[in-house]
């Protein structure tokens, strides 16, 4: 099992294409995480919204899921899988200066109705997934995937760990602040990497299998 271990992190952050992908979700996660682990408390005692106006921002908010994975595949085929993986994550962390009430709102609900942030992130999950699993060994898969959730849900509990520290020290809505900041630039890794050159779906899978197949940890 240790070998195996091994070589599922060795593959992943060998790989020109998985470890930017990772790196970028981990980042997201990480101050994503950060900023929601005092939300609530920032809308009870700075926004004093009620627990049922709370209940229906989260709840409308989630809206935002369905969109994402609605238009994940149409995106990609449009765009290709590159530049569908690198616009997500850009958008990802801006969306979070709106979603997360950064600035006080006049009128929560619509603000956060259909969330672009977990739109966002839907696409970005749902595409990398999909051209990550297409062209993976099949005997690496397994590895890889389980790598790969190690590190960008590890970082949850730090960011959580981060977010409470950070917030008794320099206030609820600066933590916000740097949650925000930190998820606008979580992009960065996609960016200056080879996945912004991935083209269509398909021919992505054709071209990156044979690849794959031949040198598994290329």
């Amino acid at each position: 099992m240790r070998r195996e271990l091994v070589e599922g992190l060795r593959y992943l952050l060998g790989h020109r294409f998985w470890r930017p992908l990772a790196l970028t979700v981990a980042l997201s996660n990480f101050f994503n995480t950060l900023a929601f682990s005092i939300f609530l408390v920032y809308a009870v005692r700075d926004l004093n919204l009620s627990a049922t106006v709370i209940g229906l921002v989260l709840g409308i908010g989630n809206v935002g899921w369905l969109l994402g994975a609605v238009a994940a595949n149409r995106l990609s085929a449009r765009f290709g899988v590159g530049l569908t993986l690198v616009g997500s994550a850009m958008v990802f962390g801006p969306a979070l200066l709106l979603a997360r009430g950064v600035t006080v709102p006049t009128d929560p609900i619509p603000r956060r109705s259909a969330d672009p942030r977990q739109l966002c992130w839907n696409r970005l999950q749902r595409t990398g997934l999909s051209f990550q699993q297409a062209v993976t060994p099949d005997r690496l898969l397994g590895r890889l995937n389980a790598t790969r959730r190690f590190i960008v849900w590890g970082v949850i509990p730090l960011g959580s760990l981060a977010g409470g520290a950070l917030a008794s020290q320099i206030g609820l809505r600066p933590t916000l602040w740097v949650g925000a900041i930190g998820g606008s630039l979580s992009f960065l890794p996609l960016l200056f990497s080879p996945v912004r050159s991935i083209g269509r779906m398909e021919d992505a899978v054709r071209e990156h299998s044979q690849v794959a197949a031949a040198a598994p940890d290329a």
